[in-house]
């Protein structure tokens, strides 16, 4: 019995250890990375936007908002643009996808989603 209690305890501290040291590598691993955001749309990096087709630029540095995109913890950064070139093609795709799924559709069926 006093074998399994001093083994059940290293165990614990062993674990509590590594976690600790997950959580370190995870900070050094992700450090203040800012999320970027055109038009709804999560891009990498800002060099295939044009200066010219920018309408709206916003830089949003709250916890309540940067807890959906951890550990990328450096904030958002979402910027509007005339074109919206990278949202037409999310919008066109979703568009032919419910045109699919009403030519799969049978009449008198009932669809549950």
């Amino acid at each position: 019995m006093r074998k399994c209690i001093i083994v059940a305890f290293f165990l614990f501290l062993f674990l509590n250890v590594s976690i600790d040291a997950q959580e370190k590598t995870t900070s050094q691993i992700f450090p203040n990375i800012p999320v970027i955001l055109v038009d709804g749309v999560e891009v990498q990096s800002l060099d295939s936007i044009d200066i010219e087709d920018i309408i709206d630029f916003n830089v949003i540095k709250d916890t309540a908002v940067t807890k959906y995109f951890y550990p990328r913890v450096g904030g958002i950064i979402c910027i509007t643009t005339k074109s919206k070139r990278f949202l037409t093609p999310i919008i066109r795709r979703y568009k032919e996808n419910v045109e699919a799924n009403e030519k799969k559709k049978k009449k008198g069926e009932i669809y549950i989603r």
